[in-house]
């Protein structure tokens, strides 16, 4: 026995005989004579390593939270009392003992949870996860924070209510000071605390959004039969080190959602689809990759959403142990029991769920047929409506209230001027209701759809590879609707474009567009990569005006001081002859030095030249440049002739216009568009298009002037580029006029090629190998003049070998030797030998292969 003592002086006994549990930061003690409440003593060197530690315990002690117990089990083994030696130094604190025996981790690790937990339920898991989620919502209502999320530190009781324990790391708030939690499990931690710890050594202040990140982990997990949720395949992916959790966790990839087909769940996982929609939507939030605003699932949302599946959950007919969700017609659990096969459960899952969920409109009551997800965009999922031809929009929970979804659809629903053009827009009928909240809307059914990016990246329409004419044909298709969209002033980025099987561009996310007076602004997402030469007029006019400004208020300040001068004066002139005058500090005058010489030295005279080395720069008087005036409209006419340019050069040339570099260093896009370089022609010294670009001249000369037209800004006063009926026109013609390649099925080039370049260079990286195969190969003057060389060439030679044959066929020999000695061609020969030391070089290899043979006999012996 050891005795410690309170605050207050009283004496109390500790069994020391044998410790509960002991760490790096001490040990625990149950007390003699009530083994319900324990107490833990630290250790030294862990008092000196946390010199707060005394008084953290005693501000936890202060402030108790309400939920110590319940039904006479104890929830949270909170510090109740300081103790201290006999020295009256502190020591550690006193604790109520949760009664628990088993952790968390016994319920989420499959081997331990078949020993401790044999007969447990999903059932019993969803009230697992019910009670962890009230008991962290209660710690968070109290002004705390755990920080350090981990299994080892929650315990479920045999009636499934939970304990929680190392309450002394939690990070606090007394009424003076915070008192941050310094310890972290990297499994359960958030991304952004990782980064500030990296930043900085400085401790982070943790906010309940950090726990909620952990609770999630724990949530699925226990749902999931102990599957991380991060733990997933991975292949082809560079820089993945073989940990997929750390990987997925650092790059915040969460693989149930992730688009990336080379991250997929673990063989063992359950499909997501085992869950139902609104609890698929609460783990989406928790871990999808967030930017700047962070809205994951609070405690109090997790408890309400599994309440609600646990209150509507189905017991299987076959086996009275397995409990599901309602949106199965099948229990997906006996066949889990039967093969933990992910890709076959996968598809199983998909014939047994039958889900149709109700929803509240502004109009009428739908039935959603959640089964499938037709289709996926940006803003969110759609499904179809049992019984009709119709959608339901639902958007993504992370952007809808980030970016007020549903107050934007709400005022879009009835802008006519998207209602006449429903070959290009889904416009909302009507708006489906959650609470009183808009979580989406209804509209009419469209094709199954293609990101416009995507399809560029992978080259590929669904499984069909498509070729050089194909992208023509959806460009000219673009154009087309871009035609309509002039009419009604609707500027559309390239990455808001959808096409569907037939080549037909669409935009489905209606919800980002904007009305037709500007009340609701369109959502930019590429801003700076589509703003034309327009946008720098207007601030190049605008820096003008507020330097005109600024010179203004600088005049303003001097003619300021000038008129207190003069009132300084007029009060001298008018104060009285008895106030006393303020005498001025006289400062005397600088005296002026002069070192120049007073006597001149005669005959001393500089040589002179006939001209000065350096001529006198006399200064030019500086112009100061008046800029035009110009006012930027985004959803002017040009502005949306110049989207429509940019889009064509992205599908048809592979990267944007602007995209390059200058003195091989890359440059923004903005840099290029302000200065109005054309980086396909070599105009400016240094500049260069990017490599990834297919070259203009790879195209004919009328696509070419309007691609220049549309680009290219020759008048600022008179701006007009190509518009949606001539690049129609052009990409027509363009479409009729490309001629197949016969190497290759997806090579098509234009019929002013004679050989296809692709094929001809193999490197289209290499713009000058590109640039002069194309010169060589272009039907034109120059390719006229080059095959007429080329031919010439032939002939020449061809005349002169037939002359040669001629000549050996009707001279004579003797006739040949007179001729030979007529010219004297044995001394030439002889010039020529001595000129180029012709026994020089003959001895020179006689001596080398002396010396070889006699390195092989030396080394091998015999006769080489």
């Amino acid at each position: 026995m050891k005795k410690y003592y309170l605050e207050d002086g009283s004496k109390i006994l500790v069994d020391d005989t044998k410790p509960i549990g002991s760490g790096g930061e001490g040990s625990v003690f149950k007390l003699a004579k009530n083994p319900n409440i324990l107490v833990k003593v630290y250790t030294e060197r862990a008092l000196i390593r946390m010199p707060e530690i005394e008084h953290k315990i005693k501000a936890m002690v202060q402030k108790k939270p309400g939920l110590l117990d319940y039904n006479g089990l104890t929830i949270i083994a909170w510090p109740s009392y300081v103790i201290y030696d006999e020295n009256k130094k502190f020591i550690g604190y006193l604790m109520r003992r949760v009664q628990a025996k088993n952790q968390l981790s016994h319920v989420i690790t499959p081997g331990l949870q078949k020993t401790k937990f044999p007969d447990i339920t999903w059932y019993d898991r969803l009230v697992i996860s019910i009670n962890l989620a009230k008991v962290m919502s209660f710690i968070h209502k109290n002004d705390t924070v755990i920080g350090d999320i981990n299994t080892s530190d929650f315990f479920v009781y045999p009636g499934f209510e939970i304990g929680v324990v190392d309450t002394d790391s939690f990070q606090v708030t007394s009424e003076t000071k915070l008192y941050h939690c310094k310890v972290f499990t990297p499994d359960y931690t958030p991304p952004e605390v990782f980064e500030a710890k990296k930043k900085s050594s400085v401790e982070l202040k943790r906010i309940p959004n950090h726990d909620n990140y952990g609770l999630a982990i724990l949530i699925f997990q226990i749902l999931m039969m102990g599957v991380h949720p991060f733990s997933a395949r991975i292949k082809g992916i560079m820089g993945f080190d073989g940990n997929a959790i750390n990987y997925n966790m650092e790059h915040e990839i969460f693989p149930y959602t992730t688009m990336n087909s080379n991250i997929i769940p673990p063989k063992n996982s359950m499909p997501f689809g085992f869950f139902p929609k609104q609890i698929q939507d609460l783990f989406a939030r928790a871990f999808d990759k967030h930017n700047n605003v962070i809205n994951r699932p609070t405690a109090d949302e997790w408890a309400t959403g599994l309440r609600v599946v646990k209150d509507n959950i189905k017991k299987c007919k076959k086996n009275k142990a397995h409990y599901y969700p309602n949106h199965f017609q099948k229990c997906p659990i006996c066949a889990r029991e039967q093969t933990k096969d992910y890709d076959y459960l996968l598809d199983y899952f998909k014939t047994i769920s039958r889900k149709y969920v109700k929803y509240d409109t502004d109009d009428k009551e739908i039935i959603v047929d959640e089964n499938h997800v037709y289709d996926e965009t940006l803003a969110g999922k759609s499904y179809t409506l049992k019984n009709s031809k119709r959608l339901a929009v639902f958007f993504n929970p992370k952007m809808l209230d980030k970016y007020q979804l549903g107050t934007r659809i709400e005022a879009l629903k009835n802008e006519k001027v998207y209602q006449k053009m429903p070959q290009y827009f889904a416009v909302p009928q009507e708006l489906i209701m959650q609470h009183d909240k808009v979580i989406g809307y209804v509209s009419k059914r469209i094709p199954n759809l293609f990101r416009l990016q995507t399809f560029l990246k992978n080259n590929r329409l669904g499984k069909l590879k498509i070729t050089d004419k194909v992208k023509i044909i959806v460009a000219r298709n673009i154009a087309s609707m871009f035609s309509s969209l002039e009419k009604y002033n609707i500027p559309i980025e390239f990455n808001q474009i959808f096409i569907d099987k037939d080549l037909n561009p669409f935009i489905p996310d209606f919800v980002f567009l904007g009305s037709e007076d500007d009340t609701t602004k369109a959502m930019v997402f590429q801003r700076e990569d589509y703003l034309p030469q327009e946008y720098f007029y207007d601030q190049t006019y605008k820096k003008y005006l507020k330097k005109l400004e600024e010179a203004k208020e600088k005049e303003r300040e001097i003619e300021k001081k000038r008129l207190e001068e003069l009132r300084k004066k007029d009060l001298e002139l008018i104060r009285s002859p008895l106030e006393k005058k303020v005498e001025k500090k006289v400062e005397k005058e600088e005296k002026v030095i002069d070192l120049k010489s007073s006597t001149t030295v005669e005959g001393f005279e500089f040589e002179k030249s006939h001209q000065a080395i350096v001529k006198e720069v006399v200064p030019k008087e500086v112009v100061v440049e008046i800029p035009m005036e110009y006012t930027f409209e985004h959803k002017a006419k040009q502005t949306i002739r110049y989207y429509l340019a940019v889009i064509i050069h992205m599908i048809l040339h592979d990267t944007h216009p602007f995209k390059g570099t200058q003195k091989l260093a890359e440059r923004p896009i903005p840099y290029f568009v302000e200065h109005n370089y054309f980086l396909h022609k070599e105009s400016v010294p240094g500049v260069e298009i990017d490599e990834k670009a297919k070259l203009l001249e790879l195209f004919p000369n009328y696509y070419q002037r309007s691609m220049k037209k549309a680009l290219i800004v020759a008048k600022p006063e008179k701006i007009n580029r190509t518009s949606p009926s001539e690049w129609q026109s052009v990409l027509s013609r363009l479409s009729f006029e490309s001629k197949k390649c016969l190497d290759s099925e997806y090579h098509y080039y234009h019929q002013s090629m004679t050989k296809c370049p692709v094929c001809g260079t193999n490197d289209t990286k290499d713009h000058t190998k590109m640039r002069q195969y194309i010169l060589e190969n272009k039907k034109g003057a120059v390719h006229v003049l080059l095959f007429t060389n080329k031919i010439l060439n032939h002939l020449i030679l061809s005349s002169l070998i037939i002359l040669m044959i001629y000549v050996l066929n009707t001279v004579s020999i003797n006739q040949l030797e007179a001729l030979l000695t007529q010219i004297n061609f044995t001394e030439k020969l002889e010039i020529i030998k001595n000129f180029i030391r012709l026994d020089d070089i003959i001895s020179f290899f006689k001596n080398a292969y002396d010396s070889i043979v006699n390195l092989y006999r030396l080394i091998f012996g015999g006769a080489a």
